[in-house]
């Protein structure tokens, strides 16, 4: 039934006794090779190796007496003898007959017959009584089966044990803990206890398309404007408030600072409606863009009117955002620098106290007027590490998110006409429904014709209408 073992390794090690009084010495271990396998009850598979601690009492008692008797007649047998009975020793498992003994060294064909003889006369006196018979291969086979079940029952124990443990965290697990907790811990600033400081994004001071190192850094060190220079997901300023402690507070105010050439070209390849998508779904209440003059604005790709028609759109459309023209880049750093002292006004010397707050509290927060929200001694801000993870370009999208930036990428959708289409069919899927059902393909290229955009409530129109039933329904 086993095979001896290539190898033996220390595990877990016990004593059982045997059905026929025999003590047992077992190991439950993984060793390589000459192992059988036995299943336990879980899912593990595991090695047991079994070991006797005299797998062969009588043909060693035989062999012993032999021995001993061509020791005392100074026999040259008395060699083979004594090898054979060092080979039976370290033999693990039990033998059934001398033929079976021809395996191990020392054991001759004239050795073994003398033990096939001797196991026949012991046989005859054990039926008739006078001697216990020898344990037979059922019985080691019980043996094997006490083994096993102890070694099962240990099992269970440390499985059980094991489950009972706390499991270990890895250092990503770890991390994304400690990040949560961040995120639910409330920051409390009182008044006097931080200061106010504008970031710029690491893109404002540097560029591989400029011909010129941009010279933001430059200009606010010139104006004395306390500023850090880091990397920002959304907008490229923003001013935080700043204690002690390293805690960092999102004042409501960013902007996005465009030249009039940059803004051309992002008009032309769509960067234009999504990076306002994102700047709407920062949370911070009061967007501003920073357009700037590119010489005489000639040469921009574009008509200098309609630049001027998508800023006022971006107005008209959206009540928080603002638009703010400069005549060249150190106009726009004044215009900074202004923001910065204007902030000082109304948050550090009007001694108002902050505090932490999510997206969904700063919208309800936001809902009140200006004016009230002034007048209040505490003021709830977003964390810049909340503002940071959630507005970041790989973050976790819902569909509906994904689906208006991909609307987004069509000619002629402005971000109004994604959200309107949006709200009707919250996804892809609802939307090719929606084609699905209608009973003729012209029907389908009109469906979304008369869909009301916008504060005007201007239809979509059936221009617009046919380029998304054509990208959505033609097959690439």
């Amino acid at each position: 039934m086993l095979r001896r073992a290539s190898c033996w390794e220390k595990s877990k090690r016990g004593r059982g006794t045997s059905s026929a009084g025999r003590s047992v010495l077992w190991s439950a271990t993984w060793p390589k090779g000459g192992i059988p396998r036995l299943h336990f009850g879980g899912a593990m598979e595991a090695r047991l190796e079994i070991k006797l601690l005299e797998p062969n009492p009588l043909f060693t008692r035989w062999l012993e007496r032999w021995l001993h008797q061509a020791e005392r007649r100074n026999r040259k047998s008395q060699h083979k003898l004594r090898q054979a009975l060092e080979a039976l020793r370290n033999y693990p498992l039990p033998l059934y007959s001398g033929r079976e003994c021809a395996v191990l060294r020392g054991f001759g064909s004239t050795l073994c017959q003398l033990i096939d003889e001797e196991l026949r006369q012991y046989q005859v006196l054990a039926s008739k009584g006078t001697l216990p018979m020898a344990a037979n291969v059922t019985q080691y086979q019980e043996q094997v089966q006490q083994v096993v079940k102890v070694v099962q029952k240990k099992q269970e124990k440390q499985q059980q044990q094991l489950l009972k443990q706390p499991k270990k965290l890895t250092k990503k697990a770890l991390q994304e803990l400690a990040a949560a907790e961040e995120r639910e811990r409330i920051v409390q600033m009182s008044a006097g206890s931080y200061r106010i400081v504008l970031l710029v994004d690491t893109q404002e001071t540097s560029g591989k398309n400029k011909r010129i190192l941009d010279q933001t850094r430059s200009y606010l060190q010139t104006l004395n404007v306390e500023h850090e220079v880091r990397r920002l997901t959304v907008g490229d300023f923003l001013w935080i408030a700043r204690d002690a402690a390293g805690n960092e507070l999102v004042l409501p105010y960013i902007v996005e600072r465009k030249r009039m050439d940059d803004l051309a070209s992002s008009i032309r390849d769509g960067r234009f409606h999504e990076q306002k998508h994102r700047l709407a779904q920062c949370g911070l209440p009061h967007i501003v863009y920073l357009i700037e003059d590119y010489g005489d604005n000639e040469q921009l790709g574009l008509p200098l009117d309609s630049l001027l028609q998508a800023l006022t759109n971006a107005r008209i459309q959206s009540a928080n955002i603002q638009v703010v023209r400069s005549d060249n880049h150190y106009r726009s750093m004044c215009y900074l620098r202004g923001v910065s002292s204007a902030l000082e006004q109304l948050y550090v010397h009007a001694a108002k106290s902050l505090h932490s707050v999510d997206k969904t509290q700063l919208e309800a927060q936001s809902q009140h007027s200006s004016r009230s929200s002034s007048s209040s001694r505490h003021v709830g801000l977003l964390k810049f590490r909340a503002l940071y993870e959630d507005s970041a370009r790989n973050a976790q999208l819902t569909v509906r998110e994904v689906f208006v930036q991909q609307l987004l990428q069509l000619h002629s959708l402005s971000i109004d006409r994604a959200l309107a289409i949006v709200e009707r069919y919250a996804t892809p899927r609802q939307l090719l429904d929606a084609y699905g059902k209608c009973q003729s393909e012209a029907e389908a290229r009109l469906l979304l014709a008369g869909l009301c955009c916008g504060p005007l409530q201007r239809p979509l129109g059936e221009k617009v209408s046919q380029c998304i039933h054509q990208f959505y329904m033609s097959e690439f």
